[in-house]
């Protein structure tokens, strides 16, 4: 009876150890979103959305992982704008991000992310926050980012979704 219940113990601290173990592991995470880009703050009056893509990684432990991205938003232009915009048609912005990603539980997530945005006429900082789900290899979400385009403040809600592969 004593050796049943010393291999029990044994069995038992055995999987607590390699259940932490293999939890502290390094995960990896690969990432490509179609994004579509509800205009808003100064831009708005500019351009009434935007269509483009992000593809991007991270790695972590747990449930907390360091994400970088980059990836391209392309911006209607209507043809009646005036200003510094006239007659462009389209205004892509190359948004080059880096931030963290939590994960919560049944997949859900928030993340925030700091970056520029190049191509819009200037290098400007580009905040972002937002929160998903990953569903199976699929993963979609929603952020509220900010960032400037030819001068104007482009505060823009994004709608993601595409795959997502954890490694």
């Amino acid at each position: 009876m004593r050796k049943l219940v010393q291999f029990s113990i044994l069995l038992l601290a055995g999987n607590l150890f390699f259940t932490a173990v293999s939890a502290q592991l390094p995960k990896a995470l690969a990432f490509g979103n179609f994004t579509y880009a509800n205009t808003g703050g100064d831009f708005k009056n500019y351009s009434n959305y935007g269509i483009g893509y992000e593809i991007g990684g991270g790695v972590g432990l747990g449930k907390t992982m360091i994400m970088g991205s980059v990836g391209s938003i392309r911006y209607n232009i209507p043809g009646s704008t005036t200003g510094s915009l006239a007659g462009k048609g389209h205004v892509n912005v190359t948004p080059i991000k880096v931030g963290i990603r939590q994960y919560l539980l049944l997949g859900l997530f928030l993340n925030g992310n700091l970056g520029l945005a190049t191509g819009g006429g200037e290098s400007p900082v580009l905040y972002e926050l937002g929160a998903g789900a990953k569903l199976g290899f699929f993963e979609i979400g929603a952020a509220y980012s900010g960032y400037k385009v030819y001068g104007y403040t482009n505060n823009a809600v994004l709608f993601k979704g595409g795959i997502a592969i954890k490694i």
